[in-house]
């Protein structure tokens, strides 16, 4: 969701605020507490891995969560992922996700994740049973919850925490005053802090303290995909500067329903774009009447995940100038070495 101003400063708002948000901060310690002393049972022999954040939001889970996925399957493990479906409403619960799932039902991230994976997606409010189908799938090495750090009712061995390296933990407090879920004594419990869009040449914003091991994670552009048909492709050749020659100057319309569509446009401007920019609310449920408004002749750039919504609009009015941004999750190298110490599995394929 896009952040209200106040969340990134302390205002008079946040001073209103903050008697709940240390009611929200009392009850996420209360319920980690609780977590510690009675964990609730295994029902994998996988190794669970929760992928979550602190702060409410888009942090860059689901670039993560392909980064992961794929780092893991070269490697000869079998993965599957749950995910609460945030934003759809499934038929029935717990339900498959597969490429060709409505994202209305599923919700628009497990489909994303099912087309690019090809791996055992599950849905559910619960994401015990989410587990226990993946269990009925096959035997499998590593389960991957997408978000669910504060889902205590799953058991989990490893848990990584996804930060935004622009916005990163905002004002510092917890909701509604400011964007943390939980407070942030919740961090150092952590295994893995990821932060994306650090370059090598910065520092990690929060000093590592605990258990936590910080990495740094990026969102590297490669193509533009057209929305009504994919298998037409754009390859971005990038100069030393990182723009697009063939872009400099071009005047195109983009539309984010993210977490940050912020970053989303500023990225593309980044390659040489010069960009008019239209933010929605995160998951938002595409209309024909969101593009009414829109120039034919411009370029239409989205995200992948708004493309998954989009394409039936697309290939019902023929916007064959629709396009999405396909970008290359890309981590640290020791990254996974370590992630893979912590699971106990063997680190060869």
């Amino acid at each position: 969701m896009s952040w209200p101003h106040f969340w990134m400063h302390k205002t008079w708002k946040t001073r209103l605020l903050w008697p709940l948000s240390k009611l929200v901060c009392w009850e996420a310690a209360r319920r980690l507490k609780r977590f510690k002393i009675s964990s609730p049972p295994r029902k994998t022999a996988a190794t669970v891995i929760v992928v979550g954040n602190l702060v409410v939001g888009g942090s860059g889970k689901t670039p993560f969560i392909v980064w992961l996925t794929r780092a893991l399957q070269a490697k000869g493990f079998r993965v599957g992922i749950v995910s609460r479906g945030y934003g759809g409403k499934p038929q029935v619960s717990p339900q498959w996700v597969t490429p060709v799932s409505d994202p209305v039902q599923v919700g628009d991230e497990p489909v994303l994740l099912a087309k690019q994976l090809g791996c055992p997606v599950a849905v559910s409010p619960k994401r015990v049973e989410a587990v226990q189908l993946l269990n009925e799938k096959g035997s499998l090495d590593i389960i991957i919850s997408d978000d669910g750090l504060q889902h205590y009712a799953l058991a989990r061995d490893i848990e990584v925490v996804l930060m935004d390296a622009e916005r990163q933990v905002g004002n510092g407090l917890c909701l509604p005053a400011g964007p943390l879920r939980e407070p942030m004594a919740r961090l150092p419990n952590v295994n893995f802090c990821v932060w994306n869009g650090l370059s090598d040449s910065q520092t990690f914003p929060i000093e590592p303290a605990g258990k936590v091991m910080h990495f740094r994670m990026a969102l590297l552009p490669v193509r533009l995909r057209q929305v009504m048909n994919p298998s037409v492709m754009l390859e971005l050749m990038l100069d030393e500067a990182g723009r697009v020659a063939d872009f400099m100057g071009e005047k195109v319309e983009a539309i984010a329903g993210i977490g940050n569509p912020t970053r989303f446009f500023n990225s593309l401007k980044s390659l040489g774009l010069e960009v008019a920019s239209q933010a929605f609310s995160d998951h938002h449920k595409f209309q024909w009447s969101d593009f009414k408004a829109k120039d034919p002749q411009k370029r239409l750039i989205m995200t992948e995940k708004d493309a998954v919504k989009c394409i039936g609009l697309a290939k019902q009015h023929q916007q064959s100038n629709w396009w999405y941004l396909e970008v290359s999750p890309c981590c640290d190298d020791d990254l996974l070495t370590q992630i893979l110490i912590k699971s106990k599995q063997p680190h060869g394929s």
